[in-house]
């Protein structure tokens, strides 16, 4: 979109600006999906959305039908692209899928057709999550792909959003590791899961340039009129 002024910093921290310059991301987090302990190392990168994760598609589609939104952007994954399609079709739009969105791997190097959960002792596991949720870092996976990397993929992809939607409100369908590598660039935090956010949450970011204002966080009031827990596969 030629000829947008550039947005002034004030803009981007006040939510009741125009949108003139900037850019405003709709962060959604892909609903609640199959998990088990049984699933090889492969079959965790991809699984599909389980009922209550459908359920929470649907509300946050529902609730982002009264808002404008320009473009949809999605992860390729089924359930943030199942998501996304959802929350598109309300506005008469088709998701722009992105490889770049696809969620963190923390189980990339380990044997694809076996199960950590199965294979590695319990002991073992405990360990490697309990380090994770006290670091916030992903260190703690022995397995996992790098994380520099990661960051750099996700942050390069949203930084060509904001750059081609001046002006313009984004929705981005993805994951909690793509929400929080965002937020953390955002917030300049040395974490790398610096929230933990629920399942088709939704966070609001306006960025211009290489600049960025986290708006909201976690938003998840969509969900409770239904939902009352998170089942332990998916905390």
């Amino acid at each position: 979109m030629p000829n947008q002024p550039r947005a002034r910093s004030i803009d981007l921290d006040n939510p009741f600006a125009p949108l003139t310059g900037l850019c405003e991301l709709v962060l959604v987090r892909h609903g609640e999906q199959q998990l088990s302990k049984e699933l090889s190392a492969a079959e965790t990168v991809d699984p599909p959305l389980s009922e209550l994760g459908e359920n929470q598609v649907r509300a946050v589609a529902q609730r982002l039908a009264e808002r404008h939104i320009d473009a949809v952007y999605s992860s390729p994954l089924s359930r943030a692209l199942r998501t996304g399609t959802a929350i598109a079709d309300e506005h008469g739009l088709i998701p722009v899928v992105r490889e770049e969105l696809t969620e963190y791997e923390p189980w990339q190097k380990f044997p694809a057709d076996q199960s950590p959960f199965e294979v590695l002792p319990h002991d073992e596991i405990s360990k490697i999550f309990r380090e994770h949720i006290r670091t916030r870092r992903y260190d703690a996976f022995p397995y996992a792909e790098d994380p520099v990397g990661f960051r750099e993929r996700v942050l390069g992809e949203i930084s060509a959003i904001v750059d081609q939607h001046p002006g313009e409100r984004v929705v981005v369908t993805c994951h909690s590791g793509v929400i929080n590598a965002i937020l953390a660039d955002a917030l300049g935090s040395g974490f790398d899961m610096p929230v933990r956010v629920h399942h088709t949450s939704v966070s609001v970011i306006r960025g211009a340039d290489t600049r960025r204002a986290v708006q909201s966080i976690n938003d998840f009031s969509h969900v409770l009129p239904f939902q009352t827990h998170v089942g332990a596969m998916n905390l």
